[in-house]
């Protein structure tokens, strides 16, 4: 896969803005990088198509709402790029995941895997939902990248 078969045209890059910016709250982040719009993509787009562009660094916070977790935020315009990058993967990959990988894809989402645990629940009413973080329990990662979670009888 080489980069010429990603769209790098500066309209490309407005509409991964736009598919980034949508739902997002006016964060001080967010609004300064609006304030300077034109300027922030062109110059992204420079950077992009001359091989110039880096990475920047991450805001680091916690949040403490049921459990203690450490979230790091990239800038704006990486996640710009990133969107860019989610745009042109999704087509190619999607395809290729297992039916219950609900996790960032169109049409699936939590409601989504909800409403498919519920439909199991009727079909196996002794049946009982169980649900957990992969990435802390290294031992179940084959078992559950299978099933996406698990029916217990």
């Amino acid at each position: 896969m080489d980069s010429s078969s990603i769209d790098l045209s500066l309209t490309n890059i407005w509409q991964s803005w736009h598919n980034f910016r949508q739902g997002k709250r006016r964060s001080e982040a967010i609004l300064l990088f609006e304030y300077n719009l034109e300027a922030e993509l062109f110059q992204l787009w420079q950077e992009i198509n001359a091989g110039d562009y880096r990475h920047g660094g991450y805001q680091i916070f916690v949040v403490t709402d049921n459990k203690r977790r450490v979230i790091k935020v990239a800038g704006v315009r990486d996640r710009v790029v990133h969107r860019l990058l989610y745009n042109y993967l999704v087509p190619i990959f999607d395809k290729t995941f297992i039916y219950d990988a609900w996790s960032c894809r169109r049409g699936k989402g939590l409601d989504g895997a909800i409403k498919r645990a519920q439909g199991f629940l009727q079909e196996y009413p002794r049946a009982y939902v169980w649900r957990g973080a992969v990435s802390k329990r290294p031992a179940l990662k084959q078992a559950q990248s299978r099933a996406g979670y698990c029916l217990l009888e």
